[in-house]
């Protein structure tokens, strides 16, 4: 219950700066990211492990490149939405932005030196 609370509060950080500055981007769109570029990479790599070839890629890829949209789609319903930035009502959204921007893009660079130091991911080669 804990992570979903905190996956709310980005949610509602990039929904608000969305609303207040009409920037591109919403607080689904913040959380795509946070999915793709510290989720997706490493259980990308460690399942390439598990299911070898096409099978992989045939049953593992849609699943971790849809979850995100269908999770957005089905926790953020209308009466959920009013319900979350109401409670969250964040301010000073930009640095929290910010902040969220750094953190995330942290997390993908740590995750990458631990892959590249276990071995999982190598450099110069294909996978």
């Amino acid at each position: 219950m804990m992570i979903l609370g905190g996956i709310d509060h980005i949610w509602a950080v990039g929904e608000t700066f969305h609303r207040q500055e009409h920037a591109p981007g919403d607080g689904s769109t913040l959380l795509m990211a946070c999915w793709y570029l510290d989720a997706f990479f490493p259980l990308l790599a460690l399942g390439r492990s598990w299911l070898p070839g096409w099978m992989f890629y045939a049953l593992a890829l849609p699943v971790l490149l849809f979850f995100p949209v269908l999770f957005c789609r089905l926790r953020y319903t209308g009466q959920r939405r009013k319900a979350i930035l109401a409670r969250y009502r964040p301010r000073k959204t930009g640095r929290r932005l910010l902040g969220i921007w750094a953190a995330i893009l942290a997390i993908g660079l740590l995750e990458g030196a631990l892959m590249l130091h276990c071995g999982v991911w190598r450099w110069g080669s294909l996978p």
